[in-house]
């Protein structure tokens, strides 16, 4: 029975490993060839303008002549792109990093002759294009912003077709500052409206030095009225942006959920600014130095790929995916979009908030959704990469949780962060004997339901010797837990109110061959009392107990372990990978989604350890093995196996609607 259960079972996560893409960060990175060192979007999202070799070059994006990959992303090497056409031969002015601004909506772009008049089969651009000359220092004359007038005309605009063809450009003009002087740094980008400026500077308003400051005007795209440089970290004081603005509205935070102090620097480089301010996409880490220009283009501050902002709760986080494939071996410089919403043919990954990026200096295409932050449902979601410092360093002894609450999880023990990404959406941890340990929190106590969320990868066979050798997913003291028994099935435990403690044990077991990868979900709805438990999204065990509220203890929470364990223990730390551990303060595939419940804080209740015994509430040596029978609340335990067939999806979001908060 064991055999065909496992078998079963293992046909099912196969399956559905390779699709899995709850609360993703970044899809996997297709190649583009869309490519060069600096670029930037209209806000239409079809002109794009790309430092390259020969110089600077227009491309029109065409999402009408889109075309898909076999696994269902858009093939960015395909005929999307047009053909470009330079507008700036060679690099006359120290010319890189560049950004659009439009000074009128309406003629960006308006219908054009041949001559650039009104009216007429083409369509003509009419925008500012701001930069620096990143080449110079300051005492050389350099990295001071300017701004010289653009118009393209376009081709069969909005077919797939579309293609720039005739440009000119007007003088260059310097940018000035309301009291006099110049504005400097580099890598400038700008909202919709033309009124905010964030770019790569210095709090001294001299070379740049990765720090991300802003600067408003009193019009769009103005070459003069601007007002004096500050830092980031000074929006949310600032009444010309705190209420216009999104990424103003709260104080910013570290992943850690520590403020910055108001002027305090907020490092990152080739910063991009979402077009109506909610938030801005930057590089948030250096790339260390293996050996002399290795990794290519290794030094400056061109890892972490990073959002901050709205959809993250105001807290810098390191996104997890294809868009960070490494922190090790390559550089990440300039990434921008072309809209959320604003096309039909892109993205195509399911999603509230997901936003199509295309990279110059890396070529290619990712797709980023920031649904984990704006889901509003989990206590704590650790996509089980590395941090970054509030300095601007990666941190390898904690994990951030990017659920807004800031449960950042600490690196107990052998746990590792490799470079390169091994995950199932990105970076994941390796546990060789350690374990991750949160803080308890009132918000990793729910109340009304509970999810359990983790995908995991066994190093191997669990059962190392003669004793009960479950290992540890998840624990909260007895609150609740995740338990992998030695028969390589799986245990949940919750304690509701007046102490009981109700489980329910998988049945099916886990391929534990070292390759494997298994979502293991759990969840308890305290309104039904109903109790789950899924192998990638299929139930495989559902139990029915008398409805009752969750009841915490107080105790930390770990992820992977609850202490020191020896390499073969009874009762210890899980050996293998772990990726995308969550918990949800609602029953997510039992309950109604609901708001956030009160978090009722710590109980009295004492702790336990993992083995505690269902019908007395004891403590015991292990999961129970294969005691799936009744528990002391009574009701009987019911396993059901369901073969998935392909559960790779590939749907459009429905257009519109703020997520719940």
């Amino acid at each position: 029975m064991r055999a065909l259960l496992a078998a079963i079972v293992a046909a099912v996560v196969t399956a559905a490993a390779a699709g899995t893409a709850t609360a993703a960060t970044s899809s996997p990175s297709v190649p583009s060839v869309f490519g060069g060192n600096g670029h930037n979007a209209s806000f239409d999202g079809r002109l794009f303008l790309v430092r390259t070799g020969p110089g600077w070059q227009a491309h029109m994006l065409r999402p009408e002549a889109t075309t898909y990959r076999q696994d269902g992303l858009p093939d960015a090497m395909g005929p999307m792109w047009s053909a470009a056409l330079t507008v700036i031969a060679g690099e006359p002015n120290g010319e890189n990093a560049l950004a659009i601004c439009e000074p009128d909506p309406a003629r960006a772009p308006y219908a054009c002759d041949a001559s650039g008049n009104v009216g007429g089969p083409f369509a003509c651009y009419d925008v500012w294009v701001f930069d620096s000359d990143a080449t110079r220092s300051v005492a050389m004359g350099g990295q001071e912003f300017r701004r010289r007038r653009l118009n393209l005309r376009v081709a069969d605009p909005g077919t797939a077709t579309a293609r720039p063809v005739a440009f000119t450009w007007g003088a260059i003009e310097a940018i000035t500052m309301s009291a006099g002087g110049r504005i400097r740094g580099i890598e400038p980008t700008f909202t919709r409206d033309g009124r905010l400026m964030v770019w790569n500077g210095s709090l001294g308003n001299s070379d740049q030095d990765g720090q991300m400051m802003y600067a408003v005007a009193p019009s769009a795209c103005a070459a003069a009225g601007w007002s004096a440089p500050r830092s980031l970290s000074h929006m949310v004081n600032d009444a010309a942006v705190n209420t216009r603005y999104r990424l103003a509205a709260r104080q910013l935070r570290a992943a850690d959920g520590t403020p910055f102090v108001d002027g305090a620097a907020v490092y990152g480089a080739y910063p991009w600014l979402l077009p109506d301010g909610d938030a801005v996409m930057f590089s948030a880490a250096l790339m260390p130095c293996r050996a002399t220009d290795d990794p290519l283009g290794c030094g400056p501050r061109r890892n972490a790929t990073s959002m901050i902002g709205y959809p993250t709760n105001w807290g810098l986080a390191h996104i997890d995916g294809g868009v960070n494939p490494s922190t090790t071996d390559t550089v990440r410089l300039f990434f921008s979009s072309p809209g959320a919403t604003t096309f039909s043919q892109l993205p195509v990954t399911p999603g509230v908030d997901v936003w199509p990026f295309f990279g110059t200096n890396t070529s290619n295409y990712v797709e980023v959704s920031f649904d984990d932050g704006l889901d509003g449902q989990y206590a704590g979601l650790w996509h089980l990469n590395e941090s970054v410092t509030a300095a601007g360093d990666l941190d390898v002894t904690r994990s951030p949780d990017v659920s807004g609450y800031f449960n950042t999880a600490q690196v107990r023990g052998a746990v590792t962060f490799p470079g390169p990404n091994n995950g199932v959406l990105g970076k994941a941890a390796v546990f060789g004997g350690g374990w991750l340990e949160v803080a308890h929190a009132a918000s990793l106590e729910p109340v009304n339901g509970i999810t359990m969320e983790l995908t995991i990868r066994p190093a191997g066979d669990p059962d190392c010797d003669g004793q009960n050798n479950y290992r540890t997913l998840v624990r909260k003291g007895d609150a609740y837990s995740l338990v992998f028994e030695e028969t390589r099935g799986v245990r949940a435990r919750v304690r509701v109110a007046g102490g009981a403690i109700r489980e329910l044990y998988s049945g099916a077991v886990i391929t534990a061959d070292g390759a494997t990868w298994t979502k293991v979900t759990a969840e308890y709805d305290g309104a039904t009392g109903v109790m789950q438990i899924r192998f990638a999204d299929q139930i495989v065990a559902e139990q029915t107990f008398p409805a009752a509220q969750l009841a915490g203890t107080g105790a930390p929470l770990t992820i992977g372990g609850v202490g020191t364990s020896p390499a073969c223990p009874q009762g210890g730390n899980f050996a293998g990978t772990i990726d995308e551990a969550s918990v949800s303060r609602i029953a997510r595939h039992l309950g109604a989604p609901e708001m956030f419940d009160a978090g009722l804080g710590p109980d009295a209740a004492g702790g336990g350890d993992a083995g505690a015994d269902a019908s007395t509430g004891a403590s015991g040596d292990g999961g129970g093995c294969c005691r799936a029978g009744r528990d002391a609340d009574g009701g009987e335990p019911v396993l059901v196996l369901v073969v998935a067939g392909g559960l790779y999806r590939r749907r459009r979001r429905a257009p519109g609607g703020e997520p719940r908060r």
